[in-house]
């Protein structure tokens, strides 16, 4: 077993006679401090990278349409975040059925995207045509979207127009950027139509002392370089500061996400140092947040949201809770995903540790990620998340700063 993800997705490096792995003990990637874990994710790449030949580990796999939009698999923080966003009932995977418009329109716009690149688009005329077609339908349900002012939908109407003619002329860099406007502004219109500072759901009452999101809050996260080194930018220059920017989300981890937000706002990470995980993680220091009232260091359950749900599960991995093969409304599946550790033996004493995943999920077949289901994900770093390739030990978050959604953080009295 590779650190963090099953060994379906890689064959074992000891031989080419089809032998079997020995199975695992289960608890896949719960202690991310282990020795050796730097190795096996060395060997996991390797295996991947190289396609090495040898025998297969039976593995627990999610369906494809766990992890992805119809055929294709998302991987990108941003492109999760909008589709996630609860403004359906899940009783029905067509989001027309259900009703939901503003949800229908976000799958066609994602979807040109998803298809050009994961089917490709050079000569590939049925595809761009595959593409516009998506594009048409999205624009010929914008009278029914009820949500949204008329200027921000008249907004998404000019872009959607400005899609189609990139689509038309097969002019990948022009559709891409309009997709991206096009799918990010029917996103803000599908997120101001949510309550604003209410969960669709009640928190289980045993936590009531625990601190909430109940929506979605921006981070902005400055790391520093350590002495004498600097970040190398895309256009060549150097920097030894770059800024993160984090989404929170607290609509599917509120007490994750909840704890998260408060401890950035009392400067809890402020000028804390960071250190390598091998090549898949960027973890904080392991320090407890002692609470001050308690005068005990605060735990924060295990929290998953299955995309099926309508609420979160807490305190059991999904091998636990009989559910190894469904799929998250949060996956560990973009690089620059946030997740919480916790110790190896009990999945409930999370506290402050956190980590960024930097990991190529490219290199992992769909489902096999085995972080999602025995760790908590509560959000994407959504700019600049490629800089993490070059945070090395020593390398400090300078400040940590909530910039917008403060007013949705719930800290009980």
């Amino acid at each position: 077993q590779c650190h963090g993800f099953t060994g379906g997705a890689v064959k074992s490096m000891f031989g080419r006679d089809g032998v079997r792995l020995k199975e695992h003990d289960g608890n896949f990637g719960a202690n991310l401090s282990k020795k050796g874990k730097d190795l096996a994710a060395f060997a996991c790449s390797l295996a991947i990278a190289f396609n090495a030949n040898i025998g297969v580990v039976d593995a627990s796999v999610a369906p494809l349409a766990d992890v992805g939009l119809r055929e294709f698999l998302v991987k990108d923080g941003s492109e999760l975040l909008r589709l996630s966003l609860p403004t359906s009932l899940p009783q029905s995977n067509d989001p027309e059925m259900s009703k939901d418009v503003g949800k229908a329109i976000q799958e066609c716009i994602e979807l040109v995207r998803l298809r050009l690149e994961q089917v490709g688009f050079s000569g590939k005329t049925q595809v761009w045509n595959a593409s516009l077609k998506e594009s048409n339908t999205a624009k010929s349900l914008l009278p029914k979207l009820q949500a949204g002012s008329p200027d921000m939908k008249s907004d998404l109407e000019v872009k959607l127009d400005k899609l189609n003619e990139a689509l038309r002329k097969q002019d990948i860099t022009s559709t891409l950027k309009f997709q991206e406007e096009a799918s990010d502004a029917i996103g803000k219109i599908r997120l101001q139509s949510l309550p604003q500072n209410v969960l669709p759901f009640s928190v289980p009452s045993e936590y009531a002392n625990l601190p909430q999101l109940r929506g979605r809050a921006s981070v902005e996260c400055v790391i520093s370089k350590k002495a004498g080194k600097q970040f190398r930018l895309e256009d060549g220059s150097g920097t030894d500061k770059v800024t993160l920017e984090l989404i929170i989300d607290g609509y599917h981890a509120p007490l994750t996400a909840g704890n998260f937000v408060d401890l950035t706002k009392r400067g809890f990470y402020d000028k804390m140092p960071l250190k390598e995980n091998g090549e898949l993680l960027v973890e904080s220091q392991d320090i407890d947040f002692t609470d001050p009232k308690s005068k005990e260091a605060r735990r924060i359950p295990l929290e998953l949201f299955y995309k099926k749900d309508v609420k979160p599960t807490y305190e059991y991995t999904s091998d636990d809770d009989m559910r190894a093969t469904e799929g998250f409304s949060l996956p560990f599946q973009a690089y620059g995903a946030l997740g919480m550790e916790h110790d190896a033996e009990d999945v409930n004493t999370a506290s402050s540790k956190f980590w960024f995943l930097r990991w190529d999920q490219a290199l992992v077949s769909p489902g096999r990620n085995t972080l999602d289901g025995s760790h908590s994900c509560f959000g994407y770093v959504v700019k600049n998340q490629d800089i993490l390739k070059q945070v090395s030990n020593g390398d400090m978050i300078e400040s940590m700063k909530v910039v917008e959604g403060i007013d949705k953080l719930y800290v009980p009295k």
